[in-house]
Order: C-alpha cells, then structure tokens, then sequence
C-alpha cells in the first residue's frame, strides 16, 4: 500500500467520472456500477452495518476501483462479500471504515487466488475437481452418497471457494483462514472444504434424495450466516 499511495484515491476518482463509469462494462455489455450497487443490496441484508450508506457506498468505491486496478478481471459476484467481511474486519472501535486498506487486501487475496473470480474461472473449476478426488479419497461414504444423488460438489463448493467461506463459517473462523491464506496459499481451501465433508458426513448419510442434499449444502451454517456470521 506504501508503494502505492495516492492511487487507491486516483481510483476512485476515475470510477466517479461519467465517462470512464460509462465505459466499465462486463462481459454483457452491462454498466459495472450497476451490477455492483445491484449486488449491494444482497450482501448481508440482515445485518445492520450494510443498510448504512457509509458502508455501501465504501463498498462500491472499493469494488469499482478493483475493477480498473485489475480490468481482466473485473467485477465478479462473491467479491461484494469479501469486501464487505474486510470492512467489519478492519473497522475502527470508532467506526471508521478503512477501505483503502480494505482495497489492498482484497488485492491481496485475489492474487493468491488462481484465476477464481475471472470471467473463464477456469482454475477455479479446476480446483472444484481436485477438491472431489480429495472427498472421495477422504470420506469416501460421504462421497459415494452426494454421487448417487447425481448432484456433482462443484454445484456445492463454488461459491465457498469464488466467497472464501464468507457465508458459510463463522467471521472469527473465516479470519482465521484467511491468516493461513495468506501465509500457505490456496491449499488452506482444500483442507477447510474438505473438512466440511468430514464434519457433516453424519447428517449427509441421512439424507434420501437429491432436492435434500441441495437444501442441506444451502442451509449449510444458515444460522452462523448474516447477521451472527460478521458479529466478532
């Protein structure tokens, strides 16, 4: 961030243009900032920090300016979650919200990644398939139950990966992955994924059809979500 600083604001400064917002489009030929403030309202809607403007407007600087910082990449959909996790995570006793620090992570976090938030997301679809040889090779009851179901895990565990557990773990347990993150790279998602498999592996042998195991993965830590899941 040393390196760099000023052009967090230089950033921001851009995206606030009409003439370069204009000019953000996705893969659709969509407005960014319109996905982006589309996506504000879904992030958290339970918990209270983000019916504050402050906060999403914090939030959509901070997505906008990664889209021109990293324009291969863009805007994808699970970065409004992270970024929304950094924010409480880095936020002041005070209030304050730090978002170019918040910035800064998440530039952080997506170069650890392998390709996950592209529009080809071809590494993360990759990993999805590792990370079934390692719950067959793992829990291979678990494994054999969500195959008879004809319900592939990648249709589970994208999303945990594309969010890095955001909704799915508590927020203390979700820091703590992300200190292993970034000390030991991406393997730290296979063993936390993994470990899913393993801790359900009671309530997943008592499910009897495919529609259960669907509800089961997204209902997944339901009551940890939201509102508890970002309370430290």
């Amino acid at each position: 961030m040393l390196e760099n600083k000023g052009l967090y604001s230089e950033l921001t400064a851009r995206c606030a243009d009409k003439d370069t917002s204009s000019d953000m489009k996705d893969t659709s030929g969509e407005r960014v900032l319109d996905v982006i403030k589309r996506d504000l309202s879904r992030t958290f809607p339970e918990h209270p920090s983000f019916k504050e403007p402050v906060m999403l407007n914090n939030m959509q600087d901070i997505l906008a300016a990664f889209c021109l910082y990293r324009p291969e990449i863009g805007y994808c959909q699970g970065l409004n979650f992270i970024v929304g996790a950094l924010l409480i995570a880095t936020q002041r006793k005070d209030g304050e919200l730090l978002a170019e620090e918040c910035f800064w992570l998440l530039v952080a976090l997506v170069e650890i990644l392998p390709d996950y938030h592209s529009n080809k997301m071809t590494c993360l679809n990759n990993d999805c398939l590792v990370l079934n040889d390692l719950v067959r090779k793992t829990v291979p009851q678990t494994h054999q139950i969500v195959s008879l179901f004809g319900l592939p895990i990648q249709m589970f565990v994208t999303k945990w990966f594309v969010c890095l557990f955001v909704d799915v773990l508590p927020f203390h347990t979700v820091l703590h992955v992300w200190d292993t993150l970034f000390y030991e790279g991406n393997k730290m998602l296979f063993r936390v994924a993994v470990y899913q498999f393993v801790l359900h592996k009671q309530e997943l042998k008592k499910l009897q059809d495919p529609s259960g195991l669907a509800m089961f993965f997204r209902e997944l830590f339901w009551m940890v979500k939201l509102g508890i899941t970002l309370s430290i």
